[in-house]
C-alpha cells in the first residue's frame, strides 16, 4: 500500500480554531488485472497513455510529485508517435493542458 500526504484539519476545542497539520492517508494498490501505474482495468498496453482522469493515478501521482497530474504526464512514456497523436486528438477535444508545472518551474505555458 502507498501513502500519500494531506492536511488533516482539525478542531482546537479549547481555543476554537481550526489547526491543520500533515498527515498521511493510505491508497490501496490497483487490482492484478490492472495497470500498476494508473488503475486502468482491465490494464492498457504499456506503449498507450495513462489514464490521468483516474482517482487511483492522480493521488499517487500526487504523492510521488507533490502536484496533480495533466495529460502531459499520462503520455509522457508513451512513444512519439503515439504520444503526438494522442497530445493531437486531446487538444482537438480541448483537454490539453494550457499550462504545466514541473519541478523549479513555477508556470510553463504550453504552446498550441
Amino acid at each position: 500500500m502507498k501513502t500519500i500526504p494531506i492536511e488533516k484539519t482539525t478542531v482546537d476545542l479549547t481555543t476554537g480554531k481550526n489547526v491543520t497539520e500533515p498527515a498521511r492517508a493510505g491508497l490501496m494498490p490497483p487490482a492484478a488485472d490492472a495497470c500498476q501505474v494508473c488503475g486502468h482495468r482491465p490494464a492498457h498496453p504499456t506503449d498507450q497513455p495513462h489514464n490521468a482522469k483516474s482517482l487511483y493515478y492522480q493521488y499517487a501521482f500526487y504523492g510521488e510529485q507533490g502536484r496533480w497530474p495533466t495529460w502531459v504526464d499520462a503520455i509522457a512514456h508513451c512513444p512519439g508517435d503515439i504520444r503526438a497523436k494522442w497530445e493531437a486528438a486531446l487538444r482537438e477535444q480541448g483537454a490539453w493542458p494550457t499550462e504545466t508545472h514541473r519541478p523549479g518551474v513555477l508556470t510553463e505555458r504550453i504552446d498550441p
